[in-house]
């Protein structure tokens, strides 16, 4: 797989990852097809036609079976096409949402199927305060380690939890993995390998009512090795602080930016250069994050 390909899998949008893989294959839409049906699934030319120039999206059943043939026909990892769906476009009325915030499934759409049966009614009742990571880029060992500290206050009474999602970008790598947690106890953690997400669950010492506040300390280890040339957090509510502290090991980059985007996907905004310091160390403060995304990357 060429490094374009790979960074279309990683970055998207869906239509020209697919159109990509397709060229990168060499097969035209009649032999994928064939492919496709010699493996048991039925899918027309002009569906994916469609799909490859933005037309239409696969959101039905059957449509999202036909995509995970493609990604076996074309030699891609598994739900690596899937994932840079996003969020199904709605039909008829949405669902009411309060103003001003986005959904897990639009921020996170891998994490979706993982999120079925999990208790989610926090992100209502729980308003982040602070949220801060910290990332060390280890180029000697190929560690990349993740540690995030959040500051919430209750906005309602019994607040007994609270749910976080977390997906790996590029393909070729699995679901970060949860290795630490302080000022509450891990609870479910439901990981998909396919889909390179995992969503763990934390709960609170005990509820909290309105007004309360609590501090909670996690860490994750992101894969071994894994390519790394940028980091962002995704909000689906305000967040009145973030910060980044990101520091190199082992050789440091020519250049560093931060910028944001008012959803998952979509131009970056209020992009700067950030100062990268004699130890390879730069920081990230955001005051008055709004809903969307907020990010480093950096050239080598």
């Amino acid at each position: 797989m060429d490094r374009e390909l790979r960074r279309l899998l990683r970055t998207g949008p869906f239509e020209v990852a697919l159109d990509a893989a397709i060229e990168a294959s060499g097969l035209t839409l009649d032999r994928l097809c064939g492919r496709l049906a010699d493996g048991g699934v039925t899918v027309s030319r002009t569906a994916i036609s469609y799909w490859r120039n933005g037309r239409s999206r696969p959101e039905r059943a059957e449509s999202l079976a036909a995509l995970s043939g493609l990604e076996r026909v074309l030699g891609l990892p598994p739900a690596s096409l899937v994932v840079l769906l996003g969020a199904r476009r709605p039909r008829g009325r949405p669902a009411a949402r309060p103003p001003g915030t986005l959904s897990r499934r639009a921020l996170w759409p891998a994490c979706g199927p993982l999120l079925s049966g999990l208790d989610a009614s926090g992100d209502g009742r729980l308003e982040l305060l602070s949220v801060g990571d910290a990332l060390v880029v280890d180029e000697e060992t190929g560690r990349r380690r993740q540690r995030t500290r959040l500051v919430a206050r209750a906005t309602a009474d019994r607040v007994d939890r609270h749910l976080v999602c977390h997906e790996v970008d590029d393909a070729a790598f699995p679901a970060p993995e949860l290795v630490g947690v302080a000022h509450a106890r891990r609870g479910r953690v439901r990981r998909d390998p396919a889909s390179r997400s995992v969503v763990v669950e934390f709960l609170f010492d005990r509820p909290l009512d309105r007004g309360e506040h609590t501090v909670l300390e996690y860490e994750m280890r992101l894969p071994d090795g894994l390519p790394l040339d940028h980091f962002y957090r995704r909000f689906p509510r305000p967040v009145g602080l973030y910060t980044v502290q990101l520091r190199f090991v082992g050789g440091s980059p020519g250049r560093v930016r931060r910028y944001d985007r008012l959803g998952l996907r979509g131009p970056e905004r209020h992009v700067e250069d950030l100062w990268l310091g004699a130890t390879g160390a730069t920081a990230l403060v955001s005051p008055s994050v709004r809903p969307g995304t907020v990010g480093i990357r950096w050239e080598w």
